[in-house]
């Protein structure tokens, strides 16, 4: 397997060389940068700012650039996020009217709008984010309200009980268990903690649901499969618990 900072290089010599002019900065985000990171399982969290909205012009040619990224490097194929988004789009903070373009494990590279979900994203890369490319995050970044951070969170957490109803693999269900046991721990302390520490520390939160949080943890970072047995309704169970405890305390201050 080659080292995740040996793909980091060839990647942003890729994107130094493809978005020359028109790339403002390329940070790191995610389990690599807040711990935790698991080499057979992990992602690389990707955001690239631009100097103006992803269109579908540009959308060709980063078709092209991912492709021979993962020729070039066969074991990361699918578990290169980046989300690309124009630095006014990141200014308007809700996003309102900008485009941006995502790719991710599982969501070919596509346009979409720049909704308020994606403020989280811009909020921990402006705080925690690692630079490739470009000035610090947080110089290039503009700092988010924490209050519109805990309200973008909050719309988040409200899709997750729909959104669970198509987890049927036990990747995907154990999926939906860490992140909203990430969005309970970051709305109690404002910060944004790795999946494993998240699981941690809500386990001891909710003991009730402490053993499907450590299953969802431990087929996460021990190389769960998809053949394994899932755990679905008591998934489901959860998400809906936790989501409505969250909404209930913290009240929408937008």
């Amino acid at each position: 397997m080659v080292p995740p900072d040996t793909v980091l290089s060839d990647l942003r010599e890729a994107w130094r060389r493809t978005l020359a002019g028109r790339l403002l900065g390329l940070y790191l985000h995610g389990s690599l940068v807040t711990g935790d990171f698991d080499v057979n399982r992990s992602d690389l969290d990707l955001l690239a700012v631009l100097t103006d909205d992803p269109d579908e012009k540009l959308l060709d040619v980063l078709a092209d650039l991912h492709a021979d990224l993962e020729r070039r490097h066969p074991l990361w194929a699918g578990r290169i996020e980046v989300e690309y988004v124009s630095l006014a789009a990141v200014r308007a903070v809700s996003g309102r009217d900008h485009m941006i373009a995502r790719i991710s494990p599982g969501e070919s590279l596509h346009l979409l709008p720049a909704t308020t979900h994606r403020v989280v994203t811009w909020a921990a890369v402006h705080d925690y984010g690692r630079t490739l490319l470009g000035p610090p995050a947080g110089e290039l970044l503009p700092a988010a309200d924490p209050g519109f951070v805990r309200a973008a969170l909050r719309d988040h957490v409200r899709d997750w009980p729909t959104w669970v109803l198509e987890m049927t693999p036990p990747g995907a269900q154990s999926y939906a268990v860490l992140t909203l046991c990430r969005a309970y721990q970051r709305m109690c302390d404002g910060r944004q903690l790795s999946k494993r520490q998240a699981a941690e520390r809500t386990a001891a939160a909710l003991p009730r649901w402490a053993d499907l949080i450590f299953w969802a943890r431990d087929w996460w970072y021990d190389s769960g499969q998809d053949s394994d047995p899932g755990r679905f309704d008591e998934v489901r169970a959860f998400v809906h618990e936790v989501s409505a405890a969250i909404l209930a305390e913290e009240p929408d201050r937008r």
